[in-house]
């Protein structure tokens, strides 16, 4: 009976040890596996830095683009207020001309009208 639980004990040593062995050559893949994946990271992030410093430049002269539009559109909302003020202005100023000369231009149209009748009666009667 000795002889049998010594053969299993042998048995499940060589067993262990070859699952120790096992375990060891997969631990060795792992770690280059690990080793390529540092490596990888290490290249991603060093081409990487220079991508992102770029990409802060041009997200700056996007928000400086957008700002100087910004500021453009209020010129131009500025301006074309402007160009309302200023022909409500003429407007007014034409209405204001036509209030205060339309009376007396055409007072003085009917008088010269009324004269002119006058002198084309007066020629008229002396005609006949």
């Amino acid at each position: 009976m000795e002889s049998i639980l010594l053969m299993m004990q042998i048995i499940a040593l060589t067993c262990l040890s070859a699952l120790c062995v096992y375990l060891i050559t997969m631990l060795i893949r792992v770690r280059s596996t690990l080793e390529v994946v540092d490596r990888d990271l290490k290249e991603l992030t060093a081409k990487a830095i220079p991508v992102f410093e770029n990409l802060e430049v041009i997200t700056e002269k996007i928000k400086n683009v957008a700002e100087s539009i910004d500021e453009q559109v209020e010129n131009v909302k500025h301006s074309i207020n402007a160009v309302k003020h200023i022909a409500d202005d003429i407007a007014d100023f034409e209405r204001r001309v036509q209030e205060r000369i339309e009376e007396p231009v055409m007072e003085t149209v009917g008088a010269f009208a009324a004269l002119f009748k006058g002198i084309q009666t007066f020629f008229a009667r002396l005609r006949a």
